[in-house]
């Protein structure tokens, strides 16, 4: 059933008629002028994860209404603090994804001995270039190849797309584009340019062949290869949705418990934070800005912003996935 239309001041409205209350006590009228000054310019549902786990629904109910003591200023807390906390990953991908795209283009052509591998194939698994074969014959080998067309054909469409799109930005310094290259001919190093951090990830997680994704990862300063990519898998959910400005705060990116993680994982973060929420992702931003030598500053700023949040919202480590509210105290937060 469609819902019908309400103005800005009708939702603030409704949220106080539902039970949201003020810090500062403000009267109803006052705080529902406060809340539709936010929402002309915050999205009602945009917002709405950052209440609804305050929100409960009696049997003889049919409106939900807050739990006691639900108050705006904790909802504009969590809001912010995730919009800070999106500002962080951007500044750790900034750091980190430059130091990543150089390690891959770097060890891939050392191990190859070849300035463009892309284009004859060294280096990559031969099921990562194998046509799945009709589906009745397909198997697990094949590892997420679509009918007629391999992983790596799909990769290299959609490169050769952003090549065309893009090779204007490019062209101002590559002398290889300004020639007429294609993606398949340009150096490596210019190919993990064109390529998404999605394409990266995958060329790191199924693509190169394992022994030059172990060279890659030790370049990075991760002596676990499981650990690595569990990072980078996490990363690559993580980067789409800050581009998006979807939360980032609670929210699982894979969905595996915690005895399901591999071995390697499970140690690097035993006892500290869970594998699939975002705290698990920001340690793991941690350790590689501290292999590209710009993690204190990054640190600092982050529990600065996490503490701040937490004066008002004392759960927010939980929120996370971290088993303390003092988890930058931990040993692998503290690492010289």
């Amino acid at each position: 059933m469609t819902k019908p239309y309400k103005t800005f001041g009708e939702q603030a409205h409704i949220l106080v008629m539902r039970g949201m209350q003020s810090i500062r006590n403000l009267t109803a009228d006052a705080l529902e002028k406060e809340i539709e000054s936010k929402l002309r310019y915050i999205n009602y549902y945009r917002i709405a994860p950052y209440w609804s786990s305050f929100l409960e629904r009696s049997k003889d109910e049919n409106e939900p209404h807050f739990h006691p003591q639900t108050y705006w200023e904790t909802v504009m807390t969590l809001y912010n603090f995730d919009r800070d906390l999106r500002g962080l990953f951007f500044r750790a991908f900034s750091e980190m994804e430059p130091a990543l795209r150089t390690q891959v283009a770097h060890q891939w052509a050392r191990y190859t001995g070849s300035t463009t591998p892309q284009a004859d194939r060294k280096g990559l698994r031969p099921s990562f270039c194998t046509v799945t074969p009709p589906a009745e014959d397909r198997s697990a080998e094949n590892d997420g190849s679509e009918n007629g067309i391999s992983v790596y054909d799909r990769i290299m469409e959609r490169l050769a797309d952003n090549f065309r799109k893009d090779r204007s930005l490019y062209a101002a310094w590559d002398r290889d584009i300004k020639q007429g290259a294609t993606i398949e001919t340009v150096p490596v190093w210019s190919f993990v340019e064109f390529a998404n951090f999605g394409h990266i990830a995958e060329l790191l997680r199924r693509g190169l062949e394992e022994e030059l994704v172990q060279k890659i990862a030790e370049a990075m300063q991760f002596d676990s290869l499981n650990y690595f990519l569990f990072g980078i898998a996490l990363l690559a959910q993580i980067r789409n949705a800050c581009a998006h400005q979807f939360r980032v705060w609670n929210y699982h990116w894979i969905s595996i418990k915690y005895q399901m993680a591999p071995e390697d994982v499970r140690t690097e973060l035993n006892r500290l934070v869970i594998p699939s929420g975002t705290g698990a992702a920001l340690t793991f931003c941690y350790k590689m800005l501290r292999a590209v030598g710009s993690s204190e500053t990054w640190k600092t700023q982050l529990i600065h912003t996490y503490q701040t949040a937490a004066m008002v919202v004392p759960t927010l480590h939980r929120d996370l996935g971290f088993f303390s509210p003092n988890w930058y105290h931990d040993p692998r937060w503290n690492l010289s």
